[in-house]
């Protein structure tokens, strides 16, 4: 799974991602929300993992701000807070789950798993009678047999579908796909061809001079 982490306690905040990682997970991790909100696209993960206190922009005010933006992303708060009108707002504003400092990494990684597995049946998208989309292994389906797509052509379908209904600008591919390298604007035109070979290609919309939406 890939997970973004926000965490103002260093010690902590390293201990989780390395535990993390040696499960098998990907983790970003940010000591604050304005960090996070200027450097990642939380609709990209699989799950969210966010302090409450945090200077400059809270966890609170960070969920928040991904749920006006219809990012469906499960989130685990963890906190020492137990004032339970501040649990109740976690959970108002879209948490999955509220974990209380101090905790175990494992029972940590086994509430993120369960607000994930619950979101799990959310992960499969139905493109038509032909085509299922699995958010969660992020592979493309034709009568449930995986299609061969490229590396850079997953990506690329990911994050469409990730935003469904949405505009996914020329920006976000490169920052996503293609980690902010220099590419042309042609490698971005070949890459939807290629897909659009593979995928009924009136799901993906061209904006012109702006980017796509995939339409579902």
């Amino acid at each position: 799974m890939k997970i973004l982490l926000m965490e103002d306690e260093l010690h902590l905040r390293q201990n989780i991602k390395k535990f993390l990682n040696i499960k098998g997970h990907e983790v970003d991790d940010f000591e604050n929300g304005e960090q996070l909100l200027l450097n990642a696209n939380p609709s990209n993960y699989d799950c969210m993992i966010l302090d409450v206190n945090t200077p400059e922009i809270d966890g609170f005010e960070v969920l928040e701000y991904i749920r006006n933006n219809s990012i469906a992303t499960p989130a685990l708060f963890i906190s020492a807070l137990t004032d339970v009108q501040k649990i109740l707002k976690a959970f108002e504003l879209g948490a999955g789950d509220y974990l209380k400092k101090p905790f175990d990494l494992a029972e940590l990684e086994v509430r993120m798993l369960r607000i994930s597995s619950q979101n799990a049946i959310k992960n499969f998208i139905q493109i038509n009678e032909f085509f299922t989309y699995d958010l969660q292994n992020r592979t493309l389906l034709k009568e449930n047999t995986p299609c061969k797509l490229s590396s850079t052509q997953k990506k690329f379908l990911y994050l469409l579908i990730k935003n469904r209904n949405k505009l996914v600008t020329f920006s976000m591919l490169i920052d996503y796909v293609w980690d902010e390298k220099e590419i042309s604007h042609g490698t971005i035109l070949s890459t939807i061809r290629d897909l659009k070979k593979v995928l009924p290609h009136s799901f993906v919309k061209n904006i012109k001079g702006e980017g796509y939406i995939f339409e579902a």
